[in-house]
């Protein structure tokens, strides 16, 4: 049952807009930060929410005040790289696009921590979603002692996606930096390794079944949707700081699978209807919503790219600059012999790539979800790695590919 809004919280959450002072800082820092914080800040969300963590619904709201300011520097820069020209009239237009849709993205966020801080409550806990969940989670830790983020990482391996201590954060330390004790982190890994750590730690992470087992096709599809529309997000940025006309196709086939998806869900939950508590569908309902507002915005920009090609050819420099690359390349890959899909991630992670998402048949998997599949000749991989490493990773490739 929703509760008075306390003041502090009425506040944080419909704050004036952000005041904005330049600073002098590369557009592609600018770029990576907005991209970053706005996937840690998502999957931050959705953990605060089900597991009624309010603590971290408001770092939340921090995350997203610290964007909104990110993308007021982004568009401030634009406006005084090119002046008043036409040139710079199409530069602010394309930052335009890009602000308005990730300001969509923000407050769809937004509107997830404030269901939980508004005090409505729904019959789903993050032990459920623990328990439904084959892919990545979230956990936070709370450190007994100093650590250096690389001992996390490479012994388990997660990412420490947040660390927060005394009421200051620091988003996705790096790897050489250290982490004081008292600090909580977040971790963000597949299930396996976070539960690994943790028995390490001498601490045994719940997980249980949901009671109403009518909602179980629900949750474990509102939780592949999660996931989606998290890749949603990385896809657009990918898109947009790495143009590649070849990969727009297979992204636009993902997007078209995930409102598929989307109205599958919605299907699922109305057949729950008068089977779930009222105040556990209003909420689910509201946090679908809130997804698919999140991938339509990523939809929007990774669309961007596409005015390229409708726009006098003088403009894709400035399109080039506006959208600075970020040095990593987006491929999609059709594999010609079979491959376990596990062990071609691990070749690639040595040189900072990842699997994004796999086309199996006619169906998309988003990589956290794709375990322990075997790839077959016809089958695609979307796939992201750093530009600096196209060698190593296309010998790799050519194990698998002599179209790659």
């Amino acid at each position: 049952m929703s509760q008075r809004i306390p003041p502090d919280i009425h506040r944080m959450l419909h704050e004036k807009p952000v005041k904005i002072t330049y600073k002098a800082m590369p557009v592609r820092e600018v770029l990576n930060n907005i991209w970053l914080q706005s996937d840690i800040a998502l999957d931050l969300a959705f953990y605060s929410y089900f597991a009624r963590d309010n603590g971290t619904a408001k770092l939340v709201l921090e995350i997203n005040k610290s964007i909104d300011e990110l993308l007021g520097q982004f568009i401030l820069h634009t406006s005084l790289a090119y002046g008043r020209s036409r040139e710079g009239g199409f530069a602010v237009l394309l930052a335009h696009y890009y602000a308005s849709s990730m300001d969509t993205i923000v407050d769809s966020v937004k509107d997830i921590v404030y269901m939980l801080l508004t005090g409505y409550d729904i019959l789903v806990s993050y032990e459920n979603i623990l328990y439904y969940t084959e892919g990545e989670v979230i956990a936070p830790y709370t450190l007994a002692e100093d650590v250096r983020v690389i001992d996390i990482t490479d012994k388990y391996p997660l990412d420490v996606i947040l660390a927060a201590k005394n009421g200051e954060w620091r988003i996705a330390p790096g790897l050489r930096e250290k982490i004081s004790r008292g600090s909580r982190i977040y971790l963000r890994g597949f299930k396996e390794n976070v539960y690994r750590f943790f028995r390490d730690k001498g601490v045994e992470i719940a997980e249980k079944p949901l009671e109403n087992r009518e909602a179980e096709q629900l949750i474990k599809g509102i939780i592949e949707l999660k996931e989606f529309t998290r890749l949603m997000v990385d896809l657009a940025h990918y898109s947009l700081t790495e143009a590649n006309p070849g990969v727009i196709q297979e992204v636009e086939d993902l997007e078209v699978y995930v409102d598929w998806k989307h109205l599958q869900v919605l299907n699922t939950l109305r057949e729950c209807f008068g089977r779930i508590d009222s105040s556990t569908h209003v909420g689910l309902t509201t946090m679908l919503k809130e997804l698919e507002d999140i991938a339509d915005a990523s939809n929007t920009i990774s669309h961007i790219t596409m005015m390229i090609g409708e726009t006098p050819g003088e403009y894709y420099d400035v399109f080039k600059k506006v959208f600075e690359t970020i040095g990593e390349t987006l491929r999609t890959i059709t594999v010609e012999k079979e491959v376990e899909l596990d062990k071609l991630t691990l070749w690639l992670r040595k040189y900072g790539g990842s699997v994004l998402a796999v086309k199996s048949g006619t169906e998309w998997i988003a990589h956290p979800l794709a375990k322990n599949i075997v790839l077959k000749p016809g089958d695609k991989i979307l796939l992201a790695h750093q530009a600096e490493f196209t060698d190593e990773v296309n010998t790799i490739l050519s194990k698998i590919s002599r179209s790659h």
